[in-house]
């Protein structure tokens, strides 16, 4: 039953990448920065103190499609994370590289104003090893869902996004994470 839950997403998932680009005016391109706000979530009953530092991001994207489109990002992020496990605290720095694969729908679709929506999967790697408790480490590779609302006034690209993690980042302390970003963007 997973399985044909799977190859029904990836259907759905081609199918409007195809609608995409058969309405496909030119690609456009771009490169975008901002702030994140993290939470690495964890219900395990030694976690306590849990804290987490704003992050910075900075990638590229393009988009594909007029009124239905795909936007695949690249981006770097960092933050910190500090929690406490057992009493002894913890400081996790991550740096990481996310690729959202996002299809989403533009409401406005003007020259000069577009209203945008969209959703993805997210993919993530982590490039150091954060700081965990021994017998515990956070994993390299991730997966989540991202849910993306913007706003593009002519070259210039606004976006409000939360990343939800639905793997988790370090499995014997049951943490996952999600991402709250806000950047702007410029298009070219």
């Amino acid at each position: 039953m997973k399985t044909r839950k799977i190859y029904l997403l990836a259907a759905l998932f081609v199918m409007v990448v195809t609608s995409a680009k058969s309405q496909t005016t030119d690609p456009e391109f771009g490169v975008k920065a901002g702030i994140v706000l993290p939470t690495l979530r964890g219900d395990l009953s030694g976690l306590s103190d849990k804290s987490n530092k704003m992050g910075l991001t900075a990638g590229v994207f393009g988009r594909i499609g007029n009124n239905i489109y795909f936007q695949p990002e690249i981006n770097f992020i960092a933050f910190k994370s500090t929690f406490s496990y057992q009493g002894a605290a913890y400081e996790a720095k991550f740096r990481q590289v996310n690729v959202p694969l996002m299809v989403g729908y533009k409401f406005i679709n003007t020259d000069d104003l577009n209203l945008r929506v969209s959703v993805g999967p997210d993919l993530f790697y982590g490039f150091n090893k954060p700081a965990a408790p021994a017998g515990t480490a956070f994993k390299k590779f991730s997966a989540g869902g991202v849910l993306n609302a913007g706003v593009d006034i002519g070259g210039i690209s606004f976006d409000a996004r939360y990343s939800l993690g639905l793997t988790s980042v370090n499995k014997e302390l049951d943490q996952k994470l999600g991402l709250l970003s806000v950047s702007v963007g410029f298009k070219f």
